[in-house]
């Protein structure tokens, strides 16, 4: 829950609220898809697949340089730390890893797609 009101901080006041829901529902449906398409007998539960989109496309707003250079450097950091770290402990076992990286993917090719939008929005 940490995680997801870290990355709500920064991404829900430059989305708005409706955007950020859909980025958020749209995520995690790919997640699951992800995740049925990895597990296909195995039933999985859970939000992360969802957060780990929104980490994608904060990841993405990053390096797309949609946020002032100083902001991206320190955050870029932290953020693959994040994604890093979460990914190894997912490799532990009952974890889904398969819902992370389709959630990630899936954020961050959103990011890529509204990059330029945003960036506009964050000048003006």
């Amino acid at each position: 829950m940490f995680g997801l009101l870290f990355i709500g901080l920064f991404i829900e006041p430059v989305l708005g609220k409706t955007k950020y829901l859909v980025v958020y529902l749209i995520t995690g449906i790919l997640a699951s898809c992800a995740s049925i398409w990895w597990h296909e007998a195995t039933v999985s539960i859970g939000a992360s697949g969802a957060i780990f989109g929104l980490y994608g496309l904060f990841l993405s707003l990053l390096l797309r340089n949609v946020f002032p250079p100083d902001f991206s450097k320190t955050f870029l950091t932290t953020t693959l730390i994040f994604i890093g770290y979460n990914l190894i402990m997912g490799l532990a076992g009952g974890i889904d890893n398969a819902a992370h990286i389709g959630g990630l993917l899936s954020g961050f090719i959103i990011g890529i797609i509204i990059s330029k939008s945003m960036k506009n929005k964050i000048e003006h």
